[in-house]
């Protein structure tokens, strides 16, 4: 029943379809903490949200007036329930394929095999979780418009994954055959096992991304009207202080 959700959904909303409508984007990297907020531009804080209610542009506390208070104080939340909402859609798709990935070559070959194997996979893991990560409660979303976060699920994140499933789970089963080469019958039996359970691998990473690309479209209107609200919140505030307006969160991308 739920593959056929899946299906049904997949089939009324062509790929990209609404994330393609939405031309706002986040221009600075966003990490957002319990206690606290920053805003980060080439790694380095530039605004920092205490508490949903201090301000800090730049390392110096801004004074503000209890209307500003109040202004920060949505703006802060209205981030925190957003951008951890977003990075864990794109997390979800990495972890459910890597972990499949690692599932396979779990107890077999032998320990400088499996530490090569899992290097791979780490190696993989911190090119996409360079874009986005997911630590507890700590959340960070790289610069990107919501049309690049589906462009990564659909069309970098499916390939990269396949690729790395196919060249694994070969090497796998290749350290499989080593060990049975003393049994003719075992085999051919991991040899033809080869295909299909690579084959398998792929489809089930495959149907499980396709259940995040199908929920990242059916959200993508809303998450943009959410956008278009969150910016007009940023321009408000920076409207009260000026010195924010270097700092643009939300934008309107050409």
């Amino acid at each position: 029943m739920k593959f056929l959700s899946v299906l049904i959904l997949a089939i009324m909303l062509p790929s990209g379809l609404q994330a393609a409508e939405c031309n706002m984007a986040f221009v600075h990297g966003i990490l957002i903490a319990p206690d606290h907020i920053r805003i980060l531009q080439n790694n380095r804080t530039h605004v920092q949200i205490n508490a949903d209610q201090q301000l800090f542009i730049r390392g110096e506390w801004i004074t503000l007036a209890e209307a500003d208070t109040a202004l920060l104080q949505q703006y802060s939340q209205d981030l925190r329930k957003f951008v951890p909402e977003i990075v864990s859609i794109a997390v979800d798709g990495v972890e459910l394929g890597l972990s499949s990935v690692e599932a396979m070559f779990t107890g077999i070959g032998s320990k400088a095999q499996q530490a090569e194997w899992r290097e791979l996979v780490r190696e993989t893991t911190f090119q996409w979780m360079s874009r986005f990560v997911r630590t507890n409660e700590h959340f960070y979303l790289a610069p990107q418009s919501l049309q690049e976060l589906d462009y990564f699920l659909n069309d970098e994140l499916k390939p990269q994954l396949d690729n790395l499933a196919r060249h694994t789970v070969g090497a796998v089963w290749g350290a499989l055959r080593d060990a049975l080469r003393h049994s003719d019958n075992n085999f051919e039996r991991a040899d033809s096992q080869e295909w299909q359970s690579v084959g398998q691998l792929v489809d089930k990473i495959n149907l499980g991304l396709d259940a995040k690309v199908v929920e990242m479209e059916t959200k993508s209107a809303l998450f943009c009207q959410r956008m278009q609200e969150l910016d007009q919140v940023e321009q408000a505030l920076q409207q009260r202080i000026p010195a924010l307006k270097s700092y643009d969160v939300l934008a309107l991308k050409d």
